[in-house]
C-alpha cells in the first residue's frame, strides 16, 4: 500500500494510531499509549468530567470577556425556538465581546434548514472564536454545526458524522429527492467547512454515502458508507493537518487550556420568556387540543363561560410562545386566525347551513396554525423558486392532526362522563343542556318511544344538528334537519325511529288558538304515563 506523504504523529492531546486504512485494525502499543496519556494529564491538567461545571449565566450580566458555553442536547436541534435562542445568544456574545463561544454537542441531529442557517450565517458572522466540543456525539445536524466553528475537539469515546438528510418523519428519501437534497446539503456543508478551514471532502462524505472519504492513498470510509468518525479517526494527521478535530480533551476545562482561554466559563441556558417559549413550541399539540375542545364546548353552550375563557387562554399561549420564539414576525397570522374564527361563528350563528363561511374560516384557521408552527418565511431565493416542500410542514401537520383527534376524544369523554362528575355538573350541564339528559339509547330509547310524533318540546341547547330537547321535564337528544335551532326554540317531533328523534321548528300559532301549549309548560305531548 502506498504511504501517505506528510503524515505526522498526532499532538499530545490527540492519540493518533498508526493505521494505513480503517479496514485494518489499528496497531496499538499499550505502554507508549499510557505514557502519552500521563503526559497529557500532566501538561494540560485535565480535570475529570463533572468536577468543574460552568455556572449558569444570569440575565442581567454581560458576556464581555467570558467563555460562553452553549449546550446542545438530544432534543435541542428539533425545536425551532431553540435555534432562535442560540442565534440570539451567538449574536449577543459577539456584540458584547465574549472571549469565545464553545458549543457543547451531544445530539443525534435535527432540522436541516435551521442547522445550515446556523452554520452558514450565525457562526460565520461571529467576531469571536468559536469552538465545537463533541461531548460525546455530534451526529447529523450536530456535525454540520461543528464544521461551522473555528475548531473542533473530541471527548474520549466520541463520534461525529452521519449527516445525510432524511425526511422530517425519519424515513429515507426517494432516490431523486435524496440526490437533490444531498447536492444542496453538500454545497452548504462545504461552504461552512471551507470558510472555517476544515476539509471539504470530510463534509461531502458525511452527507452523501456514495462519495466515500479518501485522503491521498488512504481510504478512510469506502464508497457506499456514510462517514462517521470516532475520536481517533477525527484527530489523525494528514500532511501536517488533522483530518477534522484538533485534539481529544477530557472536558471543557481541558479544552480551555488547549485554546488558552482565560475568561470565566458561563453556561447559556434559556430563562424567563425564552424558556416559556421553548416549552410552548415543544408542546404546541397539547395547547391546540385544549383550545379546540374548549372552543367546541363553548359553542354548544348558551352565553359565554369557562370553556370560552379556556379556549382563549390556550390559543393566546400558543401564539404568544411562537411569537417569543421568533416563529412569528408580526401579528398577521393572529389576525388571520381571528378572522377565520369569526367566519366559523357566522356559519354557526348567522348563516347556518350556508357552508361557504365555515369552509373559508376553517381553511384560514388551519393555515394560520400550520404557518405559526412551521415558521414559514416568504423569502424567494436566487432563481425565483419559493422553497416550499411538503416535508418541511409534516411536523406541523402531524401536530395539528393529533390535536384534532385528541380534541374529538376529549369531547366524547366529556359528553359521556362529565354529567356525573360533581364540579362539572353545574359548570357544563346546567348551562349547556339545562339538566339531566337521557340519550336516545337504552333507557333513553324507552323514554323517546313514549313521545308521540307531533309532540311539542323546548330546545335546551343549540341543535347543530344534534342537541337536547325537553319533553315534560325529561331531557332527550334530538336532531334538527336543515335549520340551526338556538336554545329556547319551540319544536315539534317530526319522527321517532330507532336511534334517532327528528324535530323541526314549531310554526307560530294562529291568533286566538290558545289550546296548544308546549309540553311541560301547561300541556302534554306525551302519550300514556308521564316520564
Amino acid at each position: 500500500m502506498a504511504s501517505v506523504q506528510g503524515q505526522e504523529t498526532a499532538p499530545p492531546t490527540a492519540e493518533a494510531p498508526a493505521v494505513e486504512a480503517p479496514s485494518k485494525p489499528a496497531e496499538v502499543v499499550e505502554e507508549p499509549k499510557k505514557a502519552v496519556q500521563k503526559e497529557v494529564e500532566n501538561e494540560v491538567n485535565v480535570v475529570r468530567r463533572d468536577e468543574v461545571k460552568p455556572r449558569v449565566f444570569e440575565q442581567g450580566e454581560s458576556y464581555e470577556g467570558k467563555v460562553v458555553i452553549i449546550p446542545v442536547g438530544e432534543e435541542d436541534l428539533m425545536n425551532p425556538a431553540r435555534f432562535e435562542y442560540m442565534s440570539r445568544t451567538l449574536k449577543r456574545a459577539s456584540d458584547e465581546g465574549a472571549e469565545a463561544v464553545v458549543i457543547d454537542l451531544d445530539t443525534p441531529g435535527g432540522i436541516a434548514w435551521n442547522t445550515t442557517t446556523m452554520a452558514m450565517e450565525d457562526l460565520q458572522k461571529m467576531k469571536v472564536r468559536t469552538v465545537a466540543f463533541v461531548n460525546p456525539r455530534a451526529l447529523s445536524a450536530g456535525a454540520l454545526i461543528a464544521m461551522g466553528t473555528d475548531a473542533i475537539y473530541m471527548s474520549p469515546a466520541s463520534t461525529i458524522g452521519a449527516a445525510t438528510p432524511v425526511s422530517s418523519m425519519g424515513a429515507e428519501l426517494g432516490e431523486a429527492e435524496r440526490a437533490k437534497m444531498n447536492s444542496a446539503l453538500m454545497a452548504m456543508a462545504r461552504s461552512a467547512a471551507k470558510a472555517k478551514g476544515h476539509r471539504e471532502e470530510v463534509a461531502n462524505s458525511m452527507v452523501d454515502k456514495d462519495v466515500g472519504l479518501k485522503i491521498g492513498e488512504v481510504e478512510i470510509v469506502p464508497k457506499g458508507q456514510i462517514c462517521s468518525l470516532d475520536q481517533e479517526q477525527a484527530t489523525r494527521m494528514f500532511d501536517g493537518k488533522p483530518l477534522l478535530a484538533k485534539a481529544v480533551v477530557g472536558d471543557l476545562e481541558a479544552l480551555k487550556q488547549m485554546e488558552q482561554f482565560k475568561g470565566e466559563s458561563v453556561r447559556a441556558e434559556p430563562q424567563g420568556f425564552e424558556l416559556v417559549a421553548i416549552w410552548i413550541t415543544q408542546y404546541a399539540t397539547v395547547l391546540l387540543l385544549i383550545g379546540l375542545a374548549a372552543g367546541y364546548l363553548e359553542m354548544q353552550a348558551p352565553g359565554f363561560g369557562l370553556p370560552g375563557f379556556t379556549a382563549i387562554a390556550a390559543f393566546f399561549l400558543f401564539f404568544f410562545g411562537h411569537y417569543i420564539a421568533g416563529s412569528l414576525v408580526g401579528f398577521e397570522t393572529v389576525a388571520l386566525f381571528v378572522l377565520g374564527i369569526g367566519l366559523i361563528a357566522v356559519e354557526f350563528f348567522i348563516l347556518p347551513g350556508f357552508i361557504v363561511p365555515g369552509l373559508v374560516g376553517l381553511a384560514m384557521v388551519v393555515g394560520a396554525l400550520i404557518y405559526t408552527m412551521a415558521g414559514w418565511e416568504f423569502t424567494v431565493p436566487e432563481g425565483g423558486v419559493l422553497p416550499v416542500r411538503l416535508e418541511d410542514y409534516m411536523r406541523p401537520l402531524l401536530n395539528l392532526g393529533l390535536a384534532f383527534v385528541g380534541s374529538i376524544i376529549v369531547i366524547m369523554l366529556m359528553m359521556r362522563y362529565l354529567p356525573d362528575v360533581g364540579p362539572f355538573k353545574n359548570m357544563i350541564l346546567e348551562t349547556a343542556v339545562g339538566g339531566e339528559q337521557a340519550s336516545i339509547e337504552g333507557e333513553g330509547q324507552r323514554m323517546a318511544g313514549s313521545v308521540a310524533v307531533g309532540a311539542l318540546g323546548l330546545t335546551k341547547s343549540a341543535l347543530r344538528p344534534y342537541g337536547n330537547v325537553e319533553f315534560d321535564g325529561v331531557m332527550l337528544e334530538a336532531m334538527s334537519e336543515g335549520d340551526y335551532l338556538p336554545p329556547g326554540t319551540k319544536v315539534r317531533v317530526r319522527s321517532v325511529t330507532s336511534g334517532k328523534m327528528v324535530v323541526e321548528r314549531e310554526a307560530e300559532p294562529q291568533v286566538g288558538n290558545e289550546t296548544e301549549t308546549v309540553a311541560g309548560h301547561g300541556g302534554s305531548g306525551v302519550q300514556g304515563e308521564g316520564v
